[in-house]
């Protein structure tokens, strides 16, 4: 049981040390002992030239203070992530002080202070995300789905233009096969020169030339369904087998397309900020009290 005396030798060392409060979550607040832990604010700020991000992270540490470690390593194990909403400046009612260790006064916690940024230093790291087709990064809060997400918005304008050329390729591939086949030529598709081909080849043709176009036109919002260019398996006419391979050809090409943007889409590694010491800067340094177990299970 702590005495007045022993009050008297430790207490005194808090009037130059800032103390703050970690109030206890429980049905009783009375009989709680409260124990010493190293407090630190830090804000880790970047402003990366290379990568364009500028962002800050404000962390907030405990450390555990133990009676036998005038020196205690610094461990993963006895870091806490402190809930800054819940810490108070006064001292919780029916609050009963763990006695503060003898070696903890404000030159401990610089040195606790100075070991944590070094550790930060050190340990602490930023994970961004780029792709290096695009040779671009992701922002401040975004996740690496986001940012392939992001990177697939900028690769559709690309594919888009690819198909335009891919597009103006096979027009032309069918307006041969529309000359050799049919005897009608671009300058003769007007609606006052009527088709001079049988009906069942206009079909044929009329049909698979509207399949292309709606490749195309699906190619860059959605994959191309392979059915598309299914017939039945009888006797074919040779400008039809013609157009079945040059609807297959476009399909393929088409299928290939997505999946290289895709790939370069998905092409994404990790780039990592660490901070430096002009990184790093230090907003409070104190002794927090964080509530024990309270006594008899309560």
């Amino acid at each position: 049981m702590k005495t007045k005396k022993t009050e008297r030798r430790w207490k005194p060392r808090l009037e130059n040390i800032e103390s703050l409060f970690l109030p206890y979550k429980g049905p009783r607040e009375s009989g709680i002992e409260y124990f010493p832990c190293v407090y630190i604010e830090a804000n880790v700020a970047f402003n990366d030239i290379r990568t364009g991000y500028r962002g800050a992270v404000k962390l907030a540490r405990a450390l555990k203070i133990y009676d036998s470690h005038a020196t205690p390593g610094w461990s993963e194990e006895i870091i806490q992530d402190s809930n800054v909403d819940r810490i108070r400046e006064n001292i919780p009612r029916s609050a009963q002080l763990r006695p503060l260790p003898e070696f903890v006064d404000a030159e401990f916690i610089n040195s606790v202070r100075n070991r944590y940024i070094d550790q930060l230093t050190r340990k602490w790291k930023k994970v961004l995300y780029h792709n290096s087709e695009l040779n671009i990064y992701s922002g401040a809060d975004e996740s690496r789905e986001e940012f392939i997400t992001r990177c697939r918005e900028q690769f559709l304008g690309m594919m888009r233009e690819e198909l335009d050329r891919l597009r103006v390729i096979f027009n032309r591939m069918q307006e041969q096969l529309k000359e050799k086949y049919l005897g009608v030529g671009e300058a003769e598709l007007s609606e006052s020169a009527p088709f001079t081909m049988e009906a069942n080849d206009r079909d044929i043709y009329s049909r698979y030339t509207e399949r292309v176009a709606l490749l195309f036109l699906n190619a860059s919002s959605s994959p191309a369904e392979t059915g598309v260019v299914a017939e039945r398996m009888d006797k074919k006419s040779e400008l039809e087998e013609r157009l079945i391979a040059l609807t297959a050809g476009t399909l393929n090409k088409i299928t290939l397309l997505r999946e290289n943007y895709e790939k370069k889409a998905e092409l994404v590694d990790e780039y990592v900020l660490r901070p430096n010491m002009k990184n790093i800067h230090c907003e409070r340094s104190c002794i927090i009290w964080a509530p024990g177990k309270p006594p008899h299970g309560g």
